[in-house]
């Protein structure tokens, strides 16, 4: 092996993840499904095991006095760029090899969709390519607890919304009830996904509260889909467990700041 062959097998692998971004731009491909994300995978990691040997074969060069072109050390650069993207986008241990695609904080009493999986399925019918992939209809309890919050039902409501807008989610339905225990139940349901993909995905958020200035919030991540998820309904619970506890810390300087506006 040189390092001619090392930047052929590199530039190939590159040219596959542009192939792969290009199906995912035009909505070709889910980015987050089987069988593309395998291909990216393992596209993503043997270019980095190539550019690891290129590395050693430049350094090797050098060490020997001989030139080293610069459009090779960029090459490699770029190999070790696109596994540093990954990480910054996704994150590697986002990902879940678990059979499912259906999570909850709270298993014993999950937030319930309005509509079944297979009512919000866009597309009826799995390609019998991957359908092997298919998984029972079993909720997997998440990483992620439920949160308890130190905000009311009402100040919730002004937070979630503000964090759907920041993460430019959907709000498709939303519904609210009082219990006959007087406790406020009020329920979202969101169209969610990753920045900068265009795959989505659906959460349900739950928040209870019984009016003593703290609610509990349960959130649900399914897939209207039949594949294995890899991890991406987990990763967005996680996302929106996240941003929700930094607005609830956030919330009264963000009031503050906005009733100051409203004075000037």
């Amino acid at each position: 092996m040189n390092l001619k062959i090392i930047e052929a097998f590199c530039a190939l692998m590159l040219g596959l993840q542009v192939i792969f971004f290009s199906l995912v731009e035009f909505q070709i491909t889910d980015p987050w499904s089987f069988p593309a994300l395998v291909f990216f995978l393992m596209s993503l990691i043997l270019c980095a095991v190539g550019a690891i040997f290129g590395v050693g074969f430049c350094i090797m060069r050098k060490h020997h006095q001989l030139a080293v072109r610069l459009d090779t050390i960029v090459l490699f650069f770029m190999c070790f760029s696109t596994v540093g993207f990954f990480q910054i986008v996704y994150g590697w241990q986002s990902l879940d090899l678990k059979a499912g695609n259906d999570y909850s904080t709270d298993i014993t009493n999950p937030p319930q969709y309005q509509l079944s999986k297979y009512q919000r399925l866009k597309v009826k019918e799995v390609s019998p390519v991957w359908g092997f992939m298919d998984i029972p209809p079993k909720i997997l309890k998440s990483d992620t607890d439920s949160l308890v919050l130190p905000k009311s039902c009402v100040e919730l409501k002004i937070i979630i919304n503000q964090v759907t807008n920041k993460l430019d989610w959907i709000v498709s339905r939303r519904s609210s009830s009082v219990t006959t225990d007087k406790n406020f139940d009020e329920t979202y349901e969101l169209i969610v996904g990753a920045a900068g993909v265009h795959q989505r995905t659906n959460l349900v958020v739950r928040v209870v509260s019984n009016n003593d200035g703290s609610s509990v919030v349960d959130i649900r991540s399914s897939s209207p889909g039949r594949r294995r998820d890899f991890g991406f309904n987990e990763l967005m619970i996680r996302t929106l467990a996240d941003e929700l506890e930094k607005s609830v810390t956030n919330y009264p300087l963000t009031i503050r700041s906005l009733g100051t506006r409203a004075q000037r």
